[in-house]
């Protein structure tokens, strides 16, 4: 049985990188991270690989099930990301402070791992992170198609702003 216990969030590391990109390469994983082909498959690669520099503020994490390696996920401080906050939070430009508004996004790259329950899970598990960071507030950007995510952040108390904008507070002042 799968629950909050036996899932860990650990720090992706460079033995990881090849498991990213060999889920990355799944149909149903591929259509949701790399809608615009693979110009995106390759910075969601440059991203993992300059995480410890370009992409610091993006912490990407390896989700386990048992010491299994089943997904990915991550949370990036959007203080550092002010085109891409302006591109889809507009409402939020000019306003963020560094640690305080992170998106979250995951991804499960074991099939028989989903419709399990694990990406509330995983959600509930990258909010404690955030919160131990000191952020206040949480923001995914799911595409309407993708029922299964929606449900998931709606489950763990996300509201949705509008299309592609969902949003919890972690703190009552942002």
């Amino acid at each position: 049985m799968i629950n909050e216990h036996n899932v860990t969030l650990t720090p992706l590391l460079d033995e990881d990188v090849k498991l990213f990109e060999k889920w990355l390469e799944k149909d149903y994983i591929y259509k949701r991270f790399c809608p615009e082909g693979e110009e995106e498959r390759e910075a969601w690669l440059d991203e993992i690989k300059g995480r410890h520099d370009t992409h610091h503020h993006m912490k990407h994490f390896i989700v386990s099930v048992d010491e299994q390696k089943i997904g990915f996920c991550l949370c990036i401080d959007l203080f550092h990301e002010p085109e891409y906050v302006k591109e889809v939070y507009e409402d939020l430009a000019d306003t963020i402070r560094e640690n305080e508004a992170y998106e979250l996004g995951y991804l499960i790259g074991e099939e028989i791992f989903l419709n399990k329950g694990l990406g509330k899970i995983i959600i509930k598990k990258l909010e404690d992170r955030v919160k131990e960071m000191g952020g206040k507030m949480l923001l995914a950007d799911p595409s309407e198609e993708n029922i299964p995510s929606i449900k998931v952040l709606t489950a763990n108390g996300f509201q949705k702003v509008k299309d592609e904008d969902y949003r919890k507070m972690l703190l009552k002042s942002l």
